[in-house]
Formats: structure tokens, sequence, C-alpha cells
């Protein structure tokens, strides 16, 4: 008789389980704390997922790793506590958070499959003929607060299928028209503008010649203060 039970063991690696936090996946399996903290897939998925699935994610996220080693940012752009990252040459891209994550998904041009900006939830129409930054100039919305305004991206990754920007911490508010307001605009809109160029450039129409930056834009982190630079 072996010192662990099955239970006591990660199906996935082998590594012994009993007491730690860890994650679990189909049928109620537990996966160890290292394989745990290796997964990166939309929170909704992980109940679904069978041993064979993580051990098949584990391999893609190794690979992805590899990416993200030779990843060189040519084009940047800050929203809010998110920075978007862009790698031209090799037509890839990543969001994050954290710049010193050691392994952010990395995405490729073609599984961006759609861009949009939501207030409360709800997308602003009639965005496309003035574009966001003509809208913010415009004298004849009436002022109201709003709790919720975030980039949401669409995605056809396997295992990432949206990707929010947020600019407004949880419990606070912002009012339309006002000065933070329209800078969190501003700093979504050049992260949308670098997107619609991955997207142009799915159908060999890119729109990106010299490396650029605009990282220095003084956007609002979402707990709604300035950025500190």
């Amino acid at each position: 008789m072996g010192l662990f039970s099955k239970k006591d063991v990660c199906p996935v690696c082998g590594r012994k389980i009993k007491g730690e936090v860890h994650v679990k996946i189909r049928d109620n399996v537990s996966v160890c704390q290292n394989c745990s903290a290796m997964i990166n897939m939309d929170a909704a998925m992980i109940p679904n997922q069978t041993v064979e699935d993580i051990k098949e994610h584990l391999k893609y996220r190794e690979k992805n790793l590899e990416k993200f080693i030779r990843f060189e940012s040519t084009q940047e752009a800050k929203a809010g506590t998110t920075i978007l990252y862009v790698d031209e040459p090799a037509k890839l891209w990543y969001c994050t958070r954290n710049k010193k994550e050691k392994n952010p998904p990395i995405f490729m041009y073609g599984e961006l499959s759609g861009v949009q900006y939501l207030e409360d939830g709800q997308p602003i129409e009639n965005e496309e003929k003035t574009g966001l930054l003509g809208s913010l100039f415009s004298d004849k919305a009436e002022s109201k607060a709003i709790h919720s305004m975030k980039l949401r991206i669409e995605l056809s990754n396997p295992y990432v299928k949206t990707v929010d920007i947020e600019m407004i911490a949880p419990n606070n508010e912002v009012k339309t028209g006002t000065i933070t307001y329209k800078s969190n605009r501003r700093a979504l809109e050049k992260v949308r503008e670098i997107l619609s160029g991955i997207q142009a450039n799915q159908q060999g129409n890119g729109l990106y010649g010299a490396n650029t930056s605009v990282t220095d834009e003084p956007a609002e982190d979402a707990d709604g203060s300035a950025a500190d630079e």
C-alpha cells in the first residue's frame, strides 16, 4: 500500500496535495497548488476540465511562455491599470495589469474578434461615425453618474474568450463630461485604435509603420485617481 491515497496525489503531476489550496476540475477532482498556479483560462471553464484537458492546457502554457520570452513590444498603450503590448513583426499582443507578470496569455492577431466600449454594461452606440474622441466634446449629453466604463475585447482563443479593461473600481462612480471621464475615455480610445489596427492587419491592411509608444498619457487608474508617473 502506498504512502498516499489517490485523493492525496495530483492527477496531473503526481505531487502530494493534502492540505494545499488548490482548484477542483470535473468530477470534483483536485489539482495541486503548483499545477493550479499555472492554469490561466476563464474561471467558468475550469470546473468542466478533465485531467487530460488540464495536461493539454499546461502544454499550451509552456508554448505561451516561449512566445512571451521572444516577445518584443513595438506598440504600447495604458488604460487605467492595464497595459496593452503589441509585437507587430510577430503579429502577437497581450494585456496585463502587472508589468512583472511572468507568463501572461499571448494572443495572435487572428484571435481578436471584436472590441466594444461599454458604460454600466451597455454598449455605446453611434460611435462608428463620431468615434470615442468625437463624442467627448459633445455638449448635448446630460451629465450622469456611471459605475463602469470598459473596453470588452472578444477573442477566439480556446482558453480566454473576453478581456475587460475596466476604468472604474468597484463601488466607485464617475460623472460623464468630467475631466476624469474624458481622460478615461481617451485612454480607452488609444487602446481601441491599436486593436482596430490589429483587426485591419488580419486582412493584410496593416496600419503601423514606425515603432510608437503611447504609455505616457495621464489616464485614470481604476480607483478614479490619476496614475502616478
